[in-house]
């Protein structure tokens, strides 16, 4: 068995310690280099591994001729693709008897296309999940698929514990992937419901902006599916940003409120404070200020209950 291995994140180094944990060792390693602004790095620690491990590496953002030539010559049973953000020429499979196979962050065909993850929690999904596909030249993620796993969303996740999830179920794909190849020689894939394919668009961080005409519940998943280390849901009082770094539905949460102003913070606690939403409250426990840096208690800035945010 040969095969390559194209990927980054902390997803991608998860898996490809693990794939040489079980002795499956790629032939090549292209590891993805971060954009300056990312927080979590973990490029420079993948290619220690793949060294370690004598495998041939480069660390770049996209595919170039070397990297197509590379693949076409290596006589390859497939590439795992994981972790890896621009697009590959899907023309390259021809050289690969399965083809690249890519691990998408959803149960396929619903959410494909960008941060599926977060638009899930977003949207108040009780389960996501991994599905393993190969890449090909139709829509985006629409490729036939080989395996899926589902992941539940608890009330209390955040998108770190959820995304901790999906690395253990996107592993356990894989190796069991590996291990019906070895057994069998070729693997069983099944077309996608076109009539069943939900999208998602690209998401900026403008978009995380707290619209507290909102319920409470879409204020909670906003906040907990944008948590660090990415941009995270903020809110503006007197020309200032506040990022929150953690929330929870508000003890009056269940509350009747007949004269209601969705934004006014209506209670402090030791805890944080509770603001009102559309419908329902929310707990904000801390926020980032930029202007102050660190994370900051909310009750430590806001200690009164005529404050309106926007």
């Amino acid at each position: 068995m040969k095969f390559g291995f194209i990927g980054g994140t902390p997803r991608g180094f998860s898996l490809l310690k693990e794939l040489l944990r079980n002795n499956h060792k790629p032939e090549f390693c292209i590891v993805l280099k971060e954009d300056d602004h990312e927080i979590l790095k973990v490029s420079d620690e993948m290619l220690e591994v793949s060294q370690s491990h004598n495998i041939p590496n480069e660390k770049k953002k996209k595919l170039v001729a070397s990297d197509y030539a590379r693949i076409e010559n290596g006589d390859l049973d497939f590439i795992i693709v994981c972790g890896w953000r621009t697009l590959i020429d899907p023309k390259v499979n021809q050289f690969i008897r399965i083809g690249m196979i890519a691990a998408h962050d959803s149960l396929l065909p619903k959410y494909r296309g960008f941060a599926p993850l977060n638009w899930a929690m977003i949207n108040g999904e009780k389960e996501t999940g991994v599905t393993l596909f190969v890449i090909n030249d139709g829509e985006v993620d629409s490729g036939d698929v080989i395996s899926s796993m589902k992941v539940n969303i608890e009330d209390s996740d955040d998108i770190n514990s959820v995304y901790s999830k999906v690395i253990d179920a996107t592993i356990r794909c894989y190796l069991k992937m590996i291990q019906d190849y070895q057994k069998n020689g070729k693997l069983k894939m099944h077309s996608q419901k076109e009539s069943e394919a939900t999208y998602t668009c690209k998401r900026t961080p403008e978009d995380g902006r707290i619209d507290w005409n909102r319920s409470s519940a879409e204020v909670y998943n906003l906040i907990r599916a944008l948590v660090h280390p990415y941009s995270g849901a903020f809110f503006y009082y007197d020309s200032v940003k506040y990022t929150v770094g953690s929330a929870s539905p508000g003890p009056k949460n269940n509350k009747v409120f007949a004269g209601r102003i969705p934004g006014r913070v209506v209670a402090i606690y030791p805890e944080g404070i509770e603001v009102l939403c559309g419908s329902g409250t929310i707990m904000i426990h801390n926020f980032y200020i930029e202007s102050l840096k660190g994370v900051h208690a909310a009750n430590t800035i806001f200690k009164s209950i005529t404050l309106k945010f926007n």
